[in-house]
C-alpha cells in the first residue's frame, strides 16, 4: 500500500545539457529532465529558466568565462533556447509541431544570424516563439569570439527578430 509508487510507463526524466543565447551571453548548463519547451515572455517574463553546472561566456566583450553551480536566466532575455537532446519529450514541444509553414533562409535575431528552416503558422505570421530546424548560428560581429554553433532544434524568440533573407 505505501511501499511502491505506481509505474506510469514513462521513463524518468533525466537532466540534459541546455544552451541559451541572450544578446550578451552564451549560457551553457544542465536543466532538469522536465524542462518545458517554451520561452516565458509577457506576464510570464519573471519565470526563469533554471540551470545547474553553468558556464556563462560574453559574446561581445573580452571577459573571463564565469562558472557557477546554479543560474537563472530571465525568460524574456532569451534570444534562443538550444536543447542538446531531442526536444520531442519536452513538455509543450507538441505545440510547435502544429506549425507546418516552412521558411528556409538566414534570420536575424538580436546580434546573431540563424541559418536554417523556421517553422511557422504560414503566411509569414509569427508566434512569440518558433522552432527552427537544422540551424547554424553565428554572431554578426567578426570581433565576437562566439564563432558558429549548429543544432538540429532551436527555439527562437521572435521578439528579437529583425528580419530574414529567404532562400
Amino acid at each position: 500500500m505505501f511501499g511502491k509508487k505506481k509505474d506510469s510507463g514513462k521513463p524518468e526524466a533525466q537532466p540534459f545539457p541546455l544552451q541559451i543565447l541572450t544578446t550578451e551571453y552564451f549560457i551553457e548548463g544542465t536543466t532538469p529532465g522536465d524542462q518545458q519547451f517554451f520561452l516565458p515572455i509577457g506576464t510570464e517574463y519573471w519565470y526563469p529558466i533554471e540551470l545547474t553546472d553553468v558556464q556563462v561566456t560574453s559574446v561581445n566583450w573580452d571577459a573571463p568565462v564565469r562558472t557557477m553551480s546554479q543560474f537563472q536566466v530571465k525568460g524574456d532575455a532569451v534570444v534562443a533556447m538550444i536543447p542538446r537532446r531531442d526536444p520531442a519529450g519536452m513538455r509543450q514541444y507538441e505545440s510547435y509541431t502544429a506549425f507546418k509553414g516552412r521558411q528556409t533562409g538566414i534570420f536575424y535575431f538580436g546580434p546573431y544570424e540563424f541559418e536554417g528552416t523556421l517553422m511557422n503558422v504560414g503566411n509569414d505570421r509569427f508566434n512569440h516563439a518558433l522552432l527552427m530546424l537544422d540551424t547554424k548560428i553565428r554572431h554578426v560581429s567578426p570581433k565576437s569570439k562566439f564563432g558558429e554553433i549548429g543544432a538540429p532544434h532551436v527555439l527562437v524568440n521572435t521578439a528579437w527578430m529583425h528580419g530574414w533573407e529567404v532562400k
